[in-house]
């Protein structure tokens, strides 16, 4: 009865949640011009979900319908706060092409750290009496808030960290295809 009704929303949520996946990734591919660049903005979505479980085992819940909803909003900001960053380097990259990457990347990184963190403290902030109950409980606004909260707490250091890395890594193994596909 309710059960498998709830268990078949659940399920038909995931299958929403990948074509959404497939959505953003096709019109991030129009606005980079890559196939790369998006999926290096999307690594931020899983680093997110470590945070997402750690929220939940710690509290002992399960990871349910609501929770999952709350899954959804925090891909969106993650994926924002990565393709800033992104954006932001491929900005810098045409207006000074003589500047070596890594300084472009370092410098892209640093501009919108700000940016970034103070987005995160405040969503987390506003969060918290939510996600805990301050002020009275609601049960199901409490799990949204908790998967958004704990997911951006974990995944904002991760996307500041690795994506700019990442980045660069991409950058590295493209130039190396690029030499080997020009006859010698």
């Amino acid at each position: 009865g309710e059960a498998e009704e709830s268990q078949q929303s659940l399920n038909d949520l995931f299958v929403i949640l990948g074509i959404a996946a497939v959505g953003i990734y096709f019109l991030l591919i129009l606005l980079f011009n890559s196939i790369w660049q998006p999926l290096l903005v999307m690594m931020a979505i899983p680093f997110g979900m470590i945070g997402v479980i750690i929220g939940f085992s710690v509290h002992d819940e399960a990871l349910g319908f609501l929770g999952m909803i709350g899954v959804i909003g925090l891909a969106g900001v993650v994926v924002n706060d990565s393709l800033v960053l992104v954006a932001h380097v491929n900005e810098l990259r045409k207006r000074h092409p003589a500047q070596s990457l890594r300084q472009l990347v370092a410098q892209g990184t640093a501009n919108r750290l700000r940016a970034v963190v103070l987005t995160t403290v405040s969503t987390v902030a506003g969060l918290l009496p939510l996600a805990y109950g301050i002020g009275g409980t609601d049960p199901y606004m409490g799990p949204m808030a908790l998967a958004l909260g704990w997911g951006l707490l974990f995944a904002t250091p991760l996307t500041l960290l690795l994506i700019p890395s990442l980045y660069l890594v991409g950058e590295d193994v493209r130039r190396l295809f690029r030499r080997r596909s020009v006859p010698a």
